[in-house]
């Protein structure tokens, strides 16, 4: 039997899901974008106060009949060994986007972001077994900051053969991408066939979205690019302060991207994502790793399940400064709840989603390692239930020797590098390393192994023209 876990019952999801048609009949969602307003208009859909969109059940109801579900969706990836699917429920990690600093990793001193900081993270994300979906951990701040969003995509394209997701903002930020991935593949064709980026599309609770966020998105659904559609309201502040009342909202955000998507390009591939979260009533304070957090990303994730859409959820972008019991605490906690329904988390970034700590990388990578043999299903059968071997042994025996325990205990028994299960004299013995110093080693290790090139010098050379020239355009500089 595979391990379950739900805050929602059946009865519960269709309730919220109702509120959130009725939200989008009788309140509606401001779509503040000439393309948005003219085929919500040309579908049917009645346009009030300029640009607030009221959406009716048999318009959503048709985007989602349209919407590719879990089954007919893969996450391309540079390399097809890398490809990630959702026929089966999978959990892995992926690169969360835009901390603007880092704590260096040799002199453990917190300093802005670099673009070399980025590079070498993508390589290490790379290496890593767990983290399935690359990305800008950082977001450069040595760098022109109008074009932020190019040397992210520059700096992940040189680096990884995995998939991609980042942000992207306006039709130029998409059109740039893809671009530069075509350089990679040689020809715009073979990229659009096989596209290995994702974008995010962020709504602007409550009920809103930018223009810049609307015109990516619209692009993105023209050229079958998925969107890691989220919704992120904050309890109490851009959101009600009751879960089920936030559900219900982000959850019609959310619907009301996916009627637009499918308005635009009918079956144009998307990820149900939320980063609903808490706030500190005392000091405004965003918590990213709070029991309600947690909580949000179960019940968030069940919504999107029961669409049966591919879920991504933000779990392990914790509150704690440092990697230490607290950041551990938030880790275990969210991404384990998180995990039982979500198949793509966000991970490895702290001081709720601000700072990245090299040795992170490693950590979070363990953790989810540990995290997916907990939730293996535990299969009951003649063999696992090992009657010959217990009469083989008998009582008082010892099952060491046994060659039931040869044939299985690599598989029934987890063992890490970095966790420590020694005893203390030999802990002591091998210098008393806390569980950031032998990630932090075995991040050096990373860094030192010799690298290939994922790109010609010629193919860098034309991302960077592409990056330079949107520099040149859009800042002047």
């Amino acid at each position: 039997m595979k391990p379950s876990l739900n805050f929602l019952s059946q009865k519960e999801i269709e309730t919220i899901h109702e509120c959130s048609l009725k939200i989008l009949k009788e309140i509606g969602m401001k779509f503040p974008a000439k393309e948005a307003l003219e085929a919500f208009n040309k579908a049917g859909a009645k346009i009030i106060n300029k640009d607030t969109v009221l959406i009716n059940e048999s318009l959503i109801n048709d985007a989602l009949n349209k919407t590719r579900k879990r089954k007919d969706l893969i996450l391309y990836a540079l390399n097809p060994e890398n490809d990630v699917t959702f026929k089966n429920h999978d959990p892995g990690l992926t690169c969360m986007t835009m901390a603007t600093s880092v704590i260096d990793p040799w002199s453990g001193e917190k300093r802005p972001a670099t673009n070399k900081d980025l590079e070498r993270l993508v390589i290490i994300a790379d290496q890593l077994k767990h983290i399935k979906l690359s990305g800008g951990l950082v977001t450069p701040q040595d760098v022109d900051h109008t074009v932020c969003d190019w040397y992210t995509w520059a700096g992940c394209l040189k680096n990884t053969t995995k998939h991609i997701t980042g942000g992207v903002l306006g039709y130029r930020g998409v059109r740039d991408a893809i671009e530069m991935c075509s350089i990679v593949t040689d020809s715009r064709d073979a990229f659009l066939k096989r596209p290995f980026i994702s974008g995010w599309v962020l709504t602007l609770p409550p009920l809103g979205m930018d223009t810049a966020s609307l015109e990516a998105m619209m692009e993105m659904n023209r050229h079958n690019i998925p969107i890691m559609l989220s919704s992120g309201p904050i309890l109490g502040s851009t959101s009600p302060v009751t879960i089920p009342g936030m559900i219900a909202q982000a959850h019609a955000e959310i619907l009301a991207c996916i009627t637009l998507s499918q308005l635009i390009n009918p079956g144009a591939p998307l990820v149900y994502t939320s980063f609903a979260r808490g706030m500190d009533m005392k000091t405004s304070n965003i918590s990213m790793a709070g029991p309600e957090f947690a909580v949000l990303k179960v019940a968030m994730a069940q919504m999107g399940l029961w669409l049966d859409f591919p879920v991504r959820m933000p779990s392990m972008l914790r509150d704690s400064k440092l990697l230490d019991a607290q950041a551990g605490f938030e880790t275990g906690m969210v991404g384990t709840l998180s995990s039982f329904n979500a198949d793509i988390m966000d991970a490895m970034q702290l001081d709720t989603d601000l700072v990245v700590d090299y040795p992170d990388l490693v950590f979070c990578d363990d953790c989810m390692a540990f995290i997916r043999h907990a939730l293996r299903p535990v299969k009951v059968n003649s063999e696992s239930l090992a009657f010959d071997a217990i009469k083989e042994v008998g009582p008082g025996g010892n099952y060491l020797t046994s060659q039931h325990t040869f044939q299985h205990f690599k598989e029934e028994l987890w063992h890490s590098d970095l966790f420590d299960h020694d005893n203390w004299e030999n802990w002591k013995n091998k210098g008393s390393k806390t569980i950031r110093d032998k990630a932090l080693e075995k991040t050096y290790n990373l860094l030192e192994l010799e690298y290939q090139p994922i790109v010609s010098s010629d193919q860098s050379a034309a991302i960077d023209f592409i990056v330079n020239k949107a520099q040149k355009d859009l800042s002047g500089k």
